[in-house]
């Protein structure tokens, strides 16, 4: 089994009847912050008997897919951000004052008429408003919070904000804004929890916008960021959870040379390192008290090993498992645990209600086409073959499964598994876009099943273009869209 320290899974390990060759120990460290701003308490989560389901617990059915033409249950929207106009600044750091501070020098480039091409836009920014650009969005309903900067041509972020776009007017709201010559804001990662828009960023750390003041308050500081990792667990549960990963670290000569996948690196020139293993966690805030409680550690051998901390899958932690002389793995969350009688899988999805598993392994170069639904309140196993739609990837949605391909062209699809019915959502053709659809489905937030968004960059011009050395390439223009779907009902 996993060597896994879980503190909600430790409980129910021990209330159930099932026995483990290694029991999940259990800690509990609230880790203090000092913050005294208000934000709204959330529920707290229903705990539930831990429960086992054997093969036998289920009635198997294979699906048939019946492709139909109704109106689905989920509705189609768009918006091309690149019509957007979020207006001009001149950054504060390109002041007289400021600006050489900032500078960006590009004495190492050999091309000297690139060099001084390069030189002159740099000059032209500091007296020429630049146009905010678009770097990050994220959706909640038909609401779009997006992080705009306007700073170009600068080692820092030194003007940027924050506006929330209603996706159905294209009306816009400014939330949050930094301009400030002497301090930098990099606004990382957003995540709204009911109502409450949370951005991570590199110099305050964990934040949530209090949208009267037009503050980010911190809940938890910066890391190191050369020795550790923060980012926010996305889930369908409401919950606002972050995985920390701290390096392990080992100074080596300059003439180290990694070996096994190593990777040695310098923050000054002079110090060099090799990342030697990582301690994981998991921690959860907790509203009320204001502070993180550890939920699951785990440690890393070695910089590129596999580790053994469990993500959340929807609104459960989920992990995977071989009893003892099986080669059939079984999925445990922290309320139940399902026998699954595959050999290989993939958590798509998990809730006290069903649990979403891909036959295979993204490990692997398995590329199977077979997604097990397991209905825990019905005892049914529904297995679903999607090979016939010239799709790939699968998403869990609301009731049903998102099925879509990883190329630049074919169909987005959802399907009722219960029903087979299968309904077209969106079709792309090759040629019109440029990114592929399975690189960025749901990218922002995979493992919630509430949010099924994604952006499309779609061709729209072309024109030639000849460089220094005297060669013509082509150049092609682009509009950004970004779609998102919402269950029938949801605009009023």
């Amino acid at each position: 089994m996993r060597k896994i320290i879980s503190l909600i899974a430790a409980a129910a390990l021990t209330a159930s009847c099932f026995s483990c060759s290694e029991k999940k120990k259990t800690e509990k460290e609230p880790v203090n912050v000092e913050n005294t701003a208000e934000e709204p308490a959330l529920d707290e989560p229903v705990k539930q008997e831990y429960r086992e389901f054997s093969e036998d617990s289920f009635t198997t059915l294979d699906v048939t897919l019946r492709v139909t033409d109704d109106e689905p249950p989920l509705k189609v929207h768009s918006i091309n951000v690149s019509e957007l106009d979020f207006g001009e600044y001149i950054p504060p750091c390109k002041a007289e004052e400021y600006r050489d501070r900032y500078r960006t020098y590009y004495s190492n480039i050999g091309d000297e008429e690139y060099r001084e091409k390069a030189e002159k836009e740099w000059e032209k920014s500091c007296t020429e408003p630049h146009k905010g650009d678009v770097y990050d969005i994220i959706v909640d309903g038909n609401d779009l919070y997006m992080t705009v900067r306007y700073d170009t041509m600068c080692t820092d972020v030194h003007e940027t904000a924050i506006f929330r776009v209603n996706g159905l007017t294209g009306e816009k709201e400014e939330l949050f804004r930094h301009s400030a010559p002497e301090s930098s804001l990099y606004l990382n990662e957003m995540y709204m929890i009911k109502g409450v828009l949370y951005v991570n960023t590199k110099e305050r750390g964990l934040c949530y916008l209090d949208e009267e003041k037009s503050e980010l308050v911190t809940i938890l500081p910066s890391p190191d960021e050369v020795k550790s990792y923060t980012g926010i667990l996305p889930n369908s549960a409401d919950r606002l959870l972050i995985r920390e990963v701290v390096n392990i670290t080992e100074e080596v000569p300059e003439d180290y040379k990694p070996q096994n996948g190593q990777n040695s690196y310098s923050n000054d020139g002079e110090h060099y390192y090799i990342i030697t293993g990582s301690d994981i966690a998991v921690k959860e805030y907790d509203f009320e008290s204001k502070t993180w409680n550890v939920l699951y550690t785990a440690h890393k051998e070695s910089e590129n090993a596999d580790d053994d901390c469990p993500y959340i899958f929807g609104e459960l932690f989920a992990w995977k498992e071989k009893p003892e002389n099986s080669r059939k793995y079984d999925v445990c969350t922290e309320n139940y645990r399902v026998s699954t009688g595959l050999t290989g899988c993939e958590i798509i999805y998990a809730d006290d209600k069903k649990l979403v598993v891909k036959l295979g392994s993204a490990s692997t170069t398995s590329d199977t086409k077979i997604v097990h639904v397991y209905d825990l309140e019905n005892s049914m196993h529904y297995v679903i073959d999607y090979d016939g739609l010239g799709a790939k990837n699968c998403k869990s949605a609301g009731d049903g499964l998102v099925i879509f391909p990883a190329g630049m062209t074919g169909t987005v699809y959802y399907i009722i598994p219960e029903l087979g019915l299968t309904f077209p959502l969106n079709k792309f053709n090759d040629g019109e876009t440029d990114f592929e659809l399975g690189g960025w489905m749901g990218i922002d937030s995979s493992n919630d099943n509430k949010a099924l968004t994604y952006d499309i960059n779609v061709r729209v011009g072309e024109h030639k273009v000849t460089d220094e050395m005297g060669n013509e390439f082509t150049e092609y223009e682009y509009e950004r869209y970004r779609y998102w779907y919402t269950e029938e009902g949801s605009d009023e």
